[in-house]
Formats: structure tokens, sequence, C-alpha cells
């Protein structure tokens, strides 16, 4: 690789090891899917997987032997043949390199592009999941919630940084596996001074006094069913929000903040809680919403959750001094980044085109996919770094995805070769900068009001 490419572009480097042919087969030797009959080697099922399937998300065995061919012109191999090897021993291959792309870790450099808000935070993790229908006779390998849903399906856990952007953790359950059940092995990802942004499914109070142990912080919304409670003189007491939300109102305020405890099988934390009132056409859409839920489920919303929805509810750890609370919605909002993610998964990465309805045909086409957005994740990083460092321009992950996915068919006949590899990646990184900056408009962005923040605090 030549010497610009490793100085500008440190993730480059970090791609091209990746897919290093000689670490990829001895990889696939390990987990027993190259054997010395093999005619397909670890790279080149590896390349289909990720690169070959991201070029034509609905390819099909045919057209992937084609595809094939433009990895390694000499492999002889059919359709058939290609069947046969995807097989369990192809899973636990590709699964391992998953493994191994988490692994991708942010290059420590000066980063201009992160706000000063966030400065504070050694990470800032955003944490939620996305559901994928399976073919129905899938159903006793990933069990779905049936009804008006699959009874097959499978739930993809992501885990990504935001500060670095790249991906943590992602881990596929079943389709009916409740958030909730998968916080505390989250929760083991946050180290010390760190913050998790999650969504109100994974809410939880151990977990959050498991952060705030560690020394890391949580922002979350507030379950409406959560006690909380007020210090006396001798202990804790419970602490109406409904009625001290009705006395802000009479009072004519619209944001406040209180001191508040969680207390859980004899653990206590004491935390903010952050209110704020939201305008009566979003509060009575919110109220809509909740009753046809509940009319759906037999239930009826109480007095007390239908009045809460008028209001934007917070809980956190984080100090005042580092969080003004009139920015923790601002800061929150950031977790849809992660909505972002997923779009660009099922729209650009083909995760809702999945062929077949063998298991193992399924989780190689998973794993290689998760693969190859994890390695997107992290170039993307690389190219918001490059474009505010340089032009002062917010990169648009969506472009990002689309300029590469145009490309992927060509990253197929350089691969195995490390050197042409990386010309061709660093020749799409400088394009990639240039055709792929956020449209300006006037309006400003999330992050663009978080660098504001940053700006008159500073």
């Amino acid at each position: 690789m030549s010497t610009p490419t490793e100085t500008i572009i440190p993730e480059i480097d970090e791609i091209v090891n990746f897919y290093k042919p000689e670490l990829v087969e001895k990889i696939a030797k390990d987990e027993g899917f190259v054997q010395r009959e093999s005619t397909l080697g670890g790279i080149e099922f590896l390349a289909i997987m990720t690169y070959g399937l991201f070029s034509q998300s609905d390819a099909s065995l045919n057209q992937m032997v084609a595809m094939l061919k433009d990895i390694n012109p000499q492999l002889q191999i059919t359709a058939s043949g290609l069947h046969q090897r995807i097989n369990q021993s192809g899973v636990e291959f590709l699964k391992k390199m998953l493994s191994e792309a988490l692994k991708l870790s942010a290059i420590k450099l000066i980063d201009e592009s992160i706000p000063q808000l966030l400065e504070h935070f050694e990470k800032v993790h955003l944490l939620d999941s996305t559901q994928i229908s399976l073919p129905e006779e899938l159903s006793e390998i990933w069990k779905g919630s049936g009804g008006d849903s699959s009874e097959s399906a499978l739930k993809l856990q992501l885990m990504l940084d935001y500060k670095s952007g790249t991906y943590e953790s992602i881990v596929i359950t079943d389709g009916i596996d409740p958030d909730q059940c998968y916080i505390d092995k989250a929760v083991e990802l946050v180290g010390s001074k760190e913050l998790l942004l999650d969504d109100l499914g994974y809410f939880k109070q151990e977990a959050m006094m498991d952060i705030s142990e560690k020394g890391s912080y949580f922002l979350s919304r507030y379950n409406h069913k959560t006690g909380l409670y007020i210090q006396t003189e001798d202990n804790l007491v419970h602490f109406d929000i409904a009625q001290e939300l009705k006395n802000s109102i009479e009072r004519c305020i619209d944001f406040c903040e209180f001191g508040v405890w969680f207390s859980k099988n004899g653990r206590q934390l004491k935390i903010r809680l952050i209110a704020e009132r939201v305008a009566e056409d979003i509060a009575a859409e919110r109220r809509r919403k909740a009753n046809k839920i509940a009319k759906k489920k037999g239930r009826t919303p109480t007095e007390k959750h239908l009045f809460l929805l008028g209001w934007n509810l917070y809980v956190t750890n984080i100090e005042s001094e580092i969080l003004n609370g009139r920015f923790a919605r601002l800061l929150y909002s950031l977790r849809w980044q992660i909505e972002l993610v997923f779009k660009s998964w099922k729209s650009y990465n083909g995760l809702t085109e999945i062929k077949g309805k063998r298991p193992e045909r399924i989780e190689c086409f998973m794993y290689g996919r998760l693969i190859l957005l994890t390695i997107m994740a992290f170039m993307s990083n690389g190219i918001r770094r490059h474009l505010w460092n340089t032009k002062k321009r917010e990169a648009s992950f969506m472009k990002i995805i689309r300029h590469f996915q145009v490309k992927a068919s060509k990253a197929l006949s350089k691969i195995t070769n490390s050197l042409s590899f990386a010309d061709f990646m660093f020749t799409e990184f400088l394009d990639a900068c240039r055709l792929c900056p956020m449209e300006l408009r006037k309006r400003p962005s999330t992050l663009q009001k978080i660098r504001m923040i940053g700006n008159v605090l500073s």
C-alpha cells in the first residue's frame, strides 16, 4: 500500500488487512470451511457473501457463481457445488469473520468532527433492534410473534459507538424476544465515563444502577410504570410525578426538573427527572396511538399514562454541570441515528430480500451482510472525519452506502490482491468525500445543533 493511503486514511489499512487472503484462509481452515480438497477458498466465499451480495442482494446461485469468476477466473464450481458449500461450516466461518470485523476499532486521531458536548464521554453507545421476517417453515428455529406478524422472525440487536462510528455488537435473537432481555449484555460493553442511549423497550432500573456503579452514564425516556421516590429525613417516599406536572401547568411552567430516586430490590440510585411539555397536537397524536394499541390488546390506558404523554420525560445520571436539562432531548435525539442505519440495512443491503428456506443459507447470507455493514460503518467514520476536517461539511451516511454499493462489483475483482484492493478503496474513499456530503439546508441538523451548544458553552 502507498504511504499516502496509510497516513491519510488509516481505516483503509484495517479493511485491507481484514480481507488479506492468507489471514482469511487461516480462519477458514480453523473453522473447518476449507479442507485439502476444497475448490472454493475462504476469501472467495467471504467476498461473495459480502461485496457480492452488496452489489446484488437477491442474486441467485447461478449469478453468485458468475460473480466468483470475477474474483477468481480459474475457479471451477457449479451452482449445486456452491449450494453444498453454503453449510454449517460456512456459517461458523462467517460468524467468526463477523467477530473479527467487530474488532475494527476507531483509529485514535484528533477528530474535530465530534461536538464539544460529546467530549465529556469516552463513548456514546446507541442501542436498538430491528426485526426481519422469515419464511414460516423456519418457525422452529427462529420464533416470530405471529398474529399480524410472521410466525418466524429474527431480531438484530445493534450497539454502536456514535463517536467512532463503529459497530460494537451485533447479536441475532428470536424475533419474539423482548429488547429488555438484552440490556444486561449491552451494559457489559459500557465502560467508565461512557454514555448509553437506548429505547424505552430496554428500560430496566437495575441496568441503570449497574451503569452508574461503573462510573458511566445513561439517558433514557421514562417508563410511566416505574415508581419514583424522593428523600425525606428518614427514608424514601413515593413521588407523584403526575401531580407535580399538573402543578407546573397551573403555574404556566412547561419545563421542570426533579431530583428523584430509583429503588429496586434493596438498591437505590439518585437520578435527574427532566420534563418538557410538548405541543397539544403532538400530545393528541400520542394519545390516539396509545388508545389504538391498548384497544388492540383489550386494554384501556390509565388517565395517568394519557396525561404523561403530554410531556417528554427523561431520566439520567449525567450531572447538570455536564448536561443542561434543556439539552436532554437534543442529546437523546442522537439515538435516532441508529434508525438511519437500519434504513440503510433494509433499503440498500437487502436484509429483507433473503432467498431460500434452508437455515444454513439464511444464516450465511445474514452473517455475510452484517460483516459488510460493519465494514461500511467503519469506512463511513473515516469519510465523516476527513470531510469535516477538510471542508467542515457533514457526510451523508445514505449517500456513502449507495456510492460503495455501485462500486461493489468492481471491488470483487480487486479483493484477492491487497495492493490493488487498497488502491481501489483509496480512490473510492476520495470520490465518496467529493460526492457524498450532506445537502445544505436551512434547518440545522441534530449534530449542528449540538455543535452550536458547544460553541455557546466554550
